[in-house]
């Protein structure tokens, strides 16, 4: 039986134990698993420990709250305000640090004039950009997108030049055997030799998209999550503050799976960057 399996094994050309690994986590029963037990668990918190705090909500009460702002509150034209805002200001940081990431890792004078700068700004911590943002555009959608753009901007750049300037300089010998010219190097050496730091610098640039435009919302535009967040917490409703704080996380983890499927399905070979 045991011979029989291993043949088997051998005519898949994969051992037995890795695609039963791979079955066994396609779905985290584990951590979803985990998941239950941490709501169980503060709903068993909230009647013992927290039950003298009126201002925590137990897990039945913020999904009721889930529920309820979903049919007949705004949470469903808010969760599409900041997606929308979000995605659209992460694909923009996206193409654009990836271009100026390309361009600097490529031209060694520009690199030596510009990185002092570069460094410089991205050192500005994102919150104290939001009240610039504010009085350059008031209250509005576009202070969210500019916000968005400038912090998601820095990760991929940073990525970009870091995954261009690493280049294993053996590849670049290669090249040069080759008489591969220099946009033939570039397009066919450099930049699939790069693209795996690029993508990490783009699903970090992603987190921080979904966090930044919720920021910017709370501080300064009264639309979206962020400003629910704010509206209910001035109301005294922790039911729906921690509803809005559910919703905040799930859309969070959304981004980040559709993200890294996106990249094992179409670019499989850099899935082990993630």
């Amino acid at each position: 039986m045991a011979n029989l399996r291993r043949a088997q094994d051998s005519k898949s050309g994969v051992p037995a134990a890795p695609q039963r690994r791979r079955r066994r986590h396609a779905i985290n029963f584990e951590g979803l698993g985990f998941i239950v037990f941490l709501a169980v668990l503060w709903q068993i918190l909230h009647y013992t420990i927290f039950a003298s705090i009126d201002n925590i909500a137990s897990t039945t009460e913020t999904l009721s709250s889930v529920v309820s702002l979903a049919i007949a509150g705004p949470l469903l034209p808010q969760i599409w305000h900041t997606l929308s805002i979000t995605l659209i200001g992460w694909a923009a940081a996206v193409l654009a640090g990836a271009a100026l990431g390309i361009w600097l890792g490529l031209s060694h004078t520009t690199w030596r004039y510009s990185m002092a700068s570069v460094e410089a700004l991205r050192s500005i911590p994102s919150i104290a950009f939001v009240p610039l943002a504010i009085l350059v555009f008031g209250f509005s959608g576009t202070m969210e997108f500019v916000i968005v753009v400038y912090v998601c901007i820095w990760p991929v750049l940073i990525a970009a030049i870091n995954g261009i300037r690493n280049v294993s300089a053996g590849l670049i010998d290669t090249a040069q055997t080759l008489n591969l010219g220099r946009w033939h190097t570039i397009r066919s050496i450099i930049l699939p030799a790069s693209a795996s730091q690029i993508i990490v610098g783009m699903r970090i640039s992603l987190a921080l998209a979904i966090a930044l435009s919720i920021i910017a919302e709370m501080l300064g535009n009264p639309e979206g999550l962020g400003f629910g967040i704010v509206f209910v917490q001035r109301a005294f409703r922790p039911g729906d503050v921690f509803a809005y704080l559910l919703v905040a996380g799930v859309i969070g983890w959304l981004l980040n799976a559709l993200f890294t499927i996106i990249v094992r399905r179409f670019f499989p070979g850099f899935a082990g960057s993630l």
